[in-house]
């Protein structure tokens, strides 16, 4: 075997070209393949332990105040098929000018809620505290991360109620609301709907899911539901831009290893057609004929293998930059320290993985 090995080596040596390319396309070939894989695990399976960590409502639903009363709400939690809700929350909307914040001015969702915990969305607080007394709110912080702490304190101004001063800032993966503040300040705002965060049985499907919620609304006055939006469409929304660039880097990674195949068979067949000579001399010095094929094949392999290690370790480097353009701007709560990764995937960036497993009913 030893006999084998030198001779092999003394080829590779000979035929540095070859035992170059050989190497290079196996390298960048293995380089996509695991770039592909990663991001089909960061579309797949990431998302669902994250949203599950910070127990995300599988629907958030709006009911109209004067319609239906507190009291017929929290009864629907205990509905068939509910296995965890949140709330009722009163809800209101408030007019935020233009230049407030980072905010581009309009509309802004706010939730009457005592504390971020729950067991429904649990709200990740990343500056300053938790809204407890009137006049105070804390705001869901923009995909990106945190803002800035200077802007706490900053003013907002509410006709017919006192101003409220941003005490902290927040994240919800669910987007169940853009602020949130104490149940008492939201009585003063006069709300003008309720909400409810539901976790359901079965499979996370949007039929299955819109019949969930009629079951559990089902003896609601009519017309009381107003609104509902499911994790469906943030998990679309988290996968969208991984998902573009998975058929790509999938196809050319299996192009490049087919690429690599044709290589290596047409570096053997020449070598084998133009080593008449060399393989004379082996049989000469009394190589048996498997000993001759297995000098040859070594003559290939050793620079795939090489390839292919390095190819591993490159893409290894490269998937930490290429997730974290690949998820950018998208909004995943900020459960770094339950094990979610923080808003635009900054959980990739320090090399983690949500450990988390999956809730009842999907994500």
């Amino acid at each position: 075997m030893s006999a084998v090995w030198r001779a092999s080596r003394a080829a590779v040596k000979r035929r540095r070209l070859q035992t170059f390319v050989i190497g290079m396309v196996v390298l960048c070939s293995t380089t996509t393949v695991l770039l592909a894989l990663a991001l089909l695990d960061a579309a797949t399976s990431p998302f669902d332990k994250a949203y599950a960590a910070q127990r995300g409502p599988h629907t958030v639903a709006a009911f109209d105040a004067a319609k239906v009363t507190p009291e017929q709400l929290a009864r629907t939690a205990r509905r068939p098929g509910v296995t965890a809700a949140a709330g009722p929350f009163g809800q209101s909307v408030l007019e935020v000018p233009k230049g407030w914040l980072w905010m581009a001015g309009g509309s802004l969702t706010v939730v009457g809620r005592a504390d971020p915990g729950g067991p429904v969305d649990r709200v990740e607080l990343l500056r300053g505290r938790w809204a407890t007394a009137p006049g105070e709110i804390v705001v869901a912080s923009p995909s990106g991360g945190s803002p800035k702490p200077e802007l706490l304190g900053t003013s907002l101004a509410v006709p017919g109620s006192a101003p409220l001063t941003v005490v902290g800032f927040g994240t919800s993966m669910s987007k169940s609301a853009g602020a949130w503040v104490s149940p008492e300040q939201m009585t003063a705002l006069r709300p003008s709907g309720l909400q409810m965060l539901y976790r359901f049985t079965g499979p996370a499907t949007d039929a299955h899911l819109a019949s969930a919620l009629t079951r559990a609304t089902d003896g609601l006055p009519e017309g009381s539901l107003t609104g509902a939006h499911t994790h469906l469409d943030l998990r679309k929304a988290f996968s969208s831009l991984a998902d573009a660039y998975l058929p790509f880097m999938t196809l050319f990674g299996v192009l490049g290893l087919l690429v690599s195949v044709l290589i290596v068979a047409n570096v053997v067949s020449g070598a084998v057609v133009s080593g008449y000579r060399h393989i004379g001399v082996l049989k000469a010095l009394g190589f048996t004929p498997n000993q001759v094929v297995a000098v040859y094949l070594t003559m290939t392999a050793v620079p795939a293998l090489v390839g292919s290690a390095l190819g591993t370790l490159l893409g290894n480097v490269l998937a930490e930059p290429i997730l974290r353009v690949a998820f950018s701007g998208i909004e995943t709560g900020g459960g770094a320290r339950g094990g979610a990764p923080p808003g635009g995937w900054a959980g990739w960036r320090r090399g983690q993985r949500p450990q988390l497993g999956r809730g009842a009913g999907g994500p």
